[in-house]
């Protein structure tokens, strides 16, 4: 039955990590049609412009990242795509084509001079070197970031009324191919069903966002039946039965409430820390969402983590005892942490997870690599990355909640139940996150299995 059980948890946590890691798979046509937003730039030939300067035109908005050094893997799709719009430009002379140029060595050469000189293909059209934190393309970046990664290059297309009606994903780093090179031929046929009006809804595009959000906040809740989590329990289960147990013969109702509402207060301090990584985490990911380097290192990463669930590394390297500064730190968060309980037992539950879940992250890293990963494969704003792993802790902290409600006697049997079944769920969540190393790994050399 223990095993049963094991099995089953881990199989929902297989299917989160999936949901959560690799959205692509539940693409759902996340964009609809809605209003471009205008900017006005220099071109490489002085001439400034405004997108609102096409109204009534349709627009192709080529976003790509023409530099050095060159992005070797994705070259001949930039290049490709240079020439078939160098094509369309000749095939339709009404054609408005504006290139973004996404720049992180201001230093090099332009993108127009590389694709005019090395590679003999005629930019009569405006040409926009936009450097980091790109002022043009930004605008635009849900479009030209797939699945976590840039797309280079990318065709957003707009029509005559400056509304985004679709986006091609040419190539993306680290995955490969996903609409392909764009034919002159094929984006004069979606010209004209634009322009015709046939063109109705919007037509291409990544995946849904959402669905991130509820895969972290279920991987929140399942990562809290670990075996790290084991101390969670305990804290709390002690925290909750010294302080309430006296109300317990005397209102149960009252109890039971002031036991929630004790579990929430805890589960929001838990998340406020968890809040706090993901403001550092996705600062940091601002820099590594270009790079499929970042796949190997995760990996790897990954996969050792995966190892010290079995085996801990620090069987394999000689460590020092714990400093008399580190007692200290944690001698002091005891004394506050009973200090705040007095005063309020709420104060008490938030401090204490906040304690929780700085003490608990190093021993769950390996639960918690692959939540920090997605937060840093994906192009998202700093306060969405806090965002997403407050909803980690939110999901990681709501199992507490019901437990701070019941009797002692019901808190102790299904504590005792938890821990027998601790060893099995360690080792899968070994298994599992090994798995999801490799997969992440081997994406280096652009085998996806997602």
């Amino acid at each position: 039955m223990k095993k049963l059980l094991a099995t089953v948890i881990c199989a929902l946590i297989i299917f989160i990590l999936v949901l959560a890691f690799f959205p692509s798979l539940f693409q759902t046509g996340q964009y609809t049609i809605k209003p471009a937003s205008d900017f006005t730039a220099v071109d490489e030939n002085g001439i400034e412009f405004s997108l609102s300067d096409y109204k009534g035109d349709v627009v192709l908005i080529h976003i790509t990242g023409l530099e050095t050094p060159l992005c070797i893997e994705c070259e001949e799709e930039m290049i490709g795509q240079l020439e078939q719009l160098e094509k369309l430009s000749k095939l339709n002379d009404d054609v408005k084509i504006i290139t973004l140029n996404i720049r992180k060595n201001p230093y090099s050469t332009t993108g127009k001079s590389i694709a005019e000189i090395t590679y003999g293909i005629n930019i009569s059209w405006n040409w926009v070197e936009d450097y980091e934190p790109f002022q043009f393309a930004g605008f635009y970046q849900e479009y030209w970031i797939y699945n976590g990664a840039f797309s280079n290059p990318t065709i957003v297309l707009i029509d005559s009324n400056q509304s985004v009606v679709g986006v091609y994903n040419i190539y993306t780093l680290g995955k490969g191919k996903i609409d392909g090179i764009q034919t002159a031929k094929s984006l004069n046929q979606d010209i004209q069903q634009i322009k015709s009006g046939e063109w109705d809804e919007f037509k291409g595009g990544g995946y849904n966002e959402g669905i991130t959000f509820i895969g972290i906040f279920v991987l929140g809740i399942l990562t809290s039946l670990s075996p790290c989590s084991i101390a969670l329990l305990i804290a709390m289960i002690s925290y909750v039965g010294s302080h309430l147990i006296q109300d317990e013969k005397e209102n149960m109702k009252k109890y039971s409430i002031q036991g929630i509402w004790v579990g929430v207060v805890f589960t929001l301090g838990m998340a406020f820390v968890f809040f706090i990584f993901g403001l550092i985490i996705s600062s940091v990911g601002i820099f590594v969402e270009l790079s499929n380097m970042f796949y190997l290192i995760s990996g790897v990463i990954l996969i050792i983590l995966g190892i010290n669930v079995f085996k801990p590394i620090k069987e394999f390297i000689s460590y020092k005892k714990e400093s008399k500064t580190s007692l200290q730190v944690m001698e002091k968060g005891k004394n506050i942490f009973l200090n705040l309980s007095k005063k309020s037992i709420y104060l008490g539950a938030f401090f204490l997870g906040i304690l929780f879940s700085i003490g608990w992250a190093p021993c769950a890293m390996s639960l918690m690599m692959p939540v920090f990963i997605l937060t840093l494969s994906q192009k998202i704003s700093i306060i969405m990355g806090g965002l997403l792993l407050f909803t980690f802790g939110l999901g990681h902290g709501v199992p507490i909640i019901p437990l701070c409600a019941v009797t002692s006697s019901v808190r102790g049997k299904l504590g005792n139940k938890y821990v027998s079944v601790g060893k099995w769920m360690q080792r899968l969540f070994g298994v599992i996150i090994i798995v999801i190393g490799i997969v992440m790994a081997i994406r280096f050399w652009s085998i996806n299995l997602w």
